[in-house]
């Protein structure tokens, strides 16, 4: 295995390059918590998992009943399926949290259960040893880090635009295509590591 070279080159001439990215200038080291997240209608059971919109409208509405009262005002991030983050516990290593909700679907109010548990502490400064290139410090020890900072950054995006994934899309200029769809541009975002540099690397993207 070859020995990573944290080394600039000096020959040639400089140039300069555009590029699909924004350094960060600092970003936090403090231990992110991993949760799994069980969603259900109260009294039974989803026959197949519902649309990411109304899972991410459900907890929406749990975070903004329970923040106060029940999670100490932390604010938790969720991928909409099973996983959410957050940047201190918000239950014990051990326990289950059990948090009730009602949310209102096309006119109809129904009741859900969410159940918070904690599945992983992640360490941030792992990145940080990484991209200094300290020995050690594999990409398969940084990516839960990098995948916790993509859906925080995510869930900013989903605010106001409609997200697939790590795509978002908005209606804003849009053109008609054949067929009586739309094309909507948007883009993709990805932290990515560099050399003693930590990134977000953003592309250009279409759906229809």
């Amino acid at each position: 295995m070859s020995t990573r070279v944290n080394k600039h080159g000096s020959a040639g001439r400089k140039l300069r390059v555009a590029v699909n990215h924004v350094e960060f200038t600092k970003y936090s080291e403090r231990e992110i918590i991993q949760y799994d997240i069980e969603l259900q209608p109260e009294g039974t059971e989803f026959k197949k998992l519902p649309p990411p919109e109304l899972m991410r409208s459900v907890f929406d509405q749990c975070m903004r009943i329970h923040r106060a009262s029940r999670l100490g005002n932390t604010h938790m991030v969720y991928d909409a399926r099973k996983i959410a983050y957050a940047p201190r516990r918000v239950c014990g290593p051990t326990e289950t949290l059990r948090l009730e909700v009602s949310h209102s679907e096309a006119g109809r109010a129904s009741k859900y259960i969410v159940q918070i548990r904690e599945a992983a502490v992640i360490d941030p400064s792992s990145v940080t040893r990484f991209i200094r290139g300290d020995a050690g410090t594999e990409m398969a020890d940084i990516q839960p880090a990098l995948t916790a900072m993509d859906l925080a950054i995510g869930s900013v995006a989903h605010q106001d635009m409609v997200g697939f994934g790590r795509s978002f899309f908005t209606r804003a200029q849009s053109m008609p295509t054949s067929g009586g769809l739309e094309l909507w541009r948007g883009f993709s975002l990805s932290v990515r590591p560099g050399m003693e540099r930590l990134f977000l690397n953003v592309n250009t993207a279409v759906t229809a």
